[in-house]
């Protein structure tokens, strides 16, 4: 008699398009409320038996948090009650507890049972009451991730505490170690320790952007035993859908420049890495500086993460490398995609550890000034973009990097052919270049010579395959020692050009500084948080920026002595008009109309020009240097002083 009561009940209240859906749905949508607000479940089948859970987990007929649904939830701000996730210690030796009520969301997870057994599938419901969005977030998403506690902080199957690993780990130990050494539950890897979740994306213009069922890990080296872990979110057919298909990034070019990534197998919320407790932005901000080049970079956007309903600070959305991510940028099959982490096999079958030690044991071995060992080099690995991609780090300074045979990425497509990208040739991926630009001083280690300990041999002691080695090889040759010079200039005087990076930094220290003092506050360290949240990540970011600008200013005179070469010549390229053309100097395009920059005499730079669409290049112009033409599109210019060279387009 009850169930037909309400059923009736339904029948006169519910909106006609309520009544046109199937299966179980709630009666307000995820999301942020003013006010308080009384949610309701409704079923398409008034005689099903419907059930819940508030905590995150998923509600089964007789699970300990699960409870038959009888009426509507009154829903109010939650921020006074007490904190539970964010009161468990153990996930680190430092474990770090808040000392106020962190902001809180109530999650409801529904399910039903039909009467002939059929199940309904779980809804879930992220509802944010009397919490003002846009004064907490502003523009960034809101992640809610719903799963059962226990995957993360059991002690014996947990993935993000110290747990069961940590203690038969350190009964094993016999000496002292560093807190950051610590390996924990958080340490492991693989299938075993991935657990279930169900991931809500609230976009900032209140509206759900997608709800779906993957698998989540604990991501990263070190930064595993910081008190906030990055997390690692992947889909899996299992879960439901094989991949995301969801602009989580926003507007995410493919790196072959063939529109845009539409769909992703994984992606992770990056905690700032080395640089989680300063800036958290160095990673995403040197990624960005660095675009544009040979060699494909993460796309990263700031969101705000809760976990079944509580708090758990600022990330950074962060495309993650992979052979699924190769073919999303690339359209090379996964199952063609061969990738090395750090000299190890990442993703591949066992038989691809050849194809890597064939190309590396050629280069960092053979005699590179030979010039058939330097073509067949070529084709083994994407020179142009090895010397970008080691000159990004050794501008920034990055301690943590191929230099230190630590934090570098490499493709390659294992059956080669016509087809775009499957040539044979190695390829580089950058991710993790925040341990640079003087991260644990105060920003003015700026004139630090790093480069010529780089062009050194690699220690007699260097691993076998330290990619050093190859550099070092390669160096030998003058074609490629040109490349790399010219590419040292390049980075100074085009990506990290003080005006572009000022801009920049100018663009995303606001949104970094807003959300990191609640990160702070709820996850420390307690120096910060207690002491210095007023002024800490503020100083980090100012230092930051000084590194870049004095940087900026001696790296022409370090790169002069570290080549022996004569000083670098001011060189001036100008374009007729912004409109009707550009021109790229080298291999990367300048982005204004006028550019100045430093080179050296010794090895001539290539110009070339780039009409706009409807537009045509008539020729250049040059004052006090020499092209080797007029009015060629791509002309060398040779030059002993300072020159200025003009591009002209009608």
């Amino acid at each position: 008699m009850r169930k037909l009561v309400i059923a009736l009940c339904l029948l006169v209240l519910l909106p006609a398009c309520a009544l046109a859906q199937e299966g179980l749905w709630f009666s307000h949508e995820s999301g942020f409320y003013d006010e308080p607000i009384e949610v309701e479940i409704f079923c398409d089948d008034p005689d099903a038996d419907i059930y819940y859970t508030l905590d995150g987990s998923v509600p089964t007929e007789d699970g300990e948090s699960s409870f038959y649904y009888d009426g509507a939830f009154y829903l109010e701000d939650r921020t006074e009650e007490p904190n539970d996730l964010s009161a468990q210690g153990g996930v680190t030796y430092t474990d770090f507890i808040p000392v106020e009520n962190i902001t809180k969301a109530h999650i409801i997870r529904a399910w039903a049972v039909y009467p002939n057994g059929q199940e309904t599938e779980v809804i879930n419901g992220t509802y944010f009451v009397n919490v003002d969005r846009e004064e907490l977030y502003g523009d960034v998403p809101v992640i809610s991730l719903m799963m059962n506690a226990e995957d993360l902080f059991d002690y014996e199957t947990g993935i993000y505490v110290l747990g069961a690993h940590w203690a038969e780990w350190d009964s094993e130990q016999t000496s002292p170690y560093e807190n950051w050494q610590t390996q924990g539950n958080f340490s492991l890897r693989g299938m075993e320790w991935e657990r279930p979740v169900t991931v809500q994306y609230l976009a900032a213009d209140g509206t759900v952007g997608f709800t779906q069922d993957m698998g989540i890990r604990i991501k990263g080296g070190v930064s595993r035993y910081f008190n906030q872990k990055s997390l690692r979110l992947i889909a899996r057919e299992q879960y439901g859908e094989k991949s995301l298909k969801f602009p989580i990034l926003g507007d995410n070019p493919r790196a072959d420049g063939n529109g845009q990534v539409e769909k992703y197998k994984s992606f992770t919320l990056r905690n700032g890495g080395n640089d989680s407790e300063n800036t958290r932005l160095r990673d995403p901000f040197f990624q960005r500086l660095g675009e544009g080049l040979d060699y494909m970079t993460q796309t990263s956007v700031p969101c705000v993460v809760f976990i079944n309903g509580e708090y758990w600070g600022m990330y950074n959305i962060t495309e993650e490398y992979s052979d699924h991510a190769v073919e999303n940028n690339y359209g090379v099959p996964d199952e063609n995609v061969v990738v090395f982490k750090n000299g190890r096999l990442e993703d591949g079958v066992e038989s691809d550890v050849e194809l890597f030690e064939e190309m590396f044991d050629f280069i960092a071995y053979g005699d590179m000034t030979n010039e058939e060992n330097y073509r067949k080099a070529c084709e083994m690995l994407d020179l142009p973009a090895f010397a970008q991609y080691c000159a990004l780090h050794l501008y920034v300074n990055n301690t943590d990097s191929i230099f230190q045979n630590n934090n570098w990425m490499i493709w390659r497509a294992r059956e080669t052919s016509d087809a775009p990208y499957c040539d044979g040739q190695w390829r580089f991926l950058l991710f993790d270049t925040e341990q640079g630009a003087d991260i644990w001083g105060n920003g003015r280690a700026f004139d630090t010579d790093n480069i010529t300990p780089a062009l050194s041999a690699p220690a007699e002691d260097a691993e076998e395959r330290h990619p050093q080695r190859m550099f070092y090889s390669l160096y030998q040759n003058p074609d490629f020692r040109k490349e790399f010079v010219l590419a040292m200039c390049d980075m100074r005087n085009l990506n990290f050009e003080t005006k572009r990076m000022e801009q920049m930094l100018r663009e995303m220290r606001p949104v970094y500084e807003h959300l990191m003092r609640d990160t702070f506050k709820r996850f420390g360290p307690d120096w910060v948080a207690l002491w210095s949240l007023d002024h800490h990540q503020s100083t980090k970011l100012d230092q930051l920026a000084t590194y870049l600008r004095g940087r900026y200013t001696y790296m022409p005179e370090i790169l002069r002595r570290a080549f022996g070469y004569s000083a670098p010549a001011r060189v001036t390229v100008t374009v007729s008009d912004a409109a009707l053309g550009s021109v790229q100097v080298n291999r990367t395009r300048i982005p204004q109309t006028s550019y100045t920059g430093m080179y050296f005499t010794e090895h001539p730079i290539t110009l070339t020009a780039l009409p706009a669409e409807g537009h045509t290049f008539k020729g250049w112009t040059a004052d006090g240097a020499t092209l080797s033409s007029e009015t060629d599109l791509t002309v060398t210019v040779t030059f002993d002083q300072a020159f200025s060279v003009q591009a002209i387009f009608e």
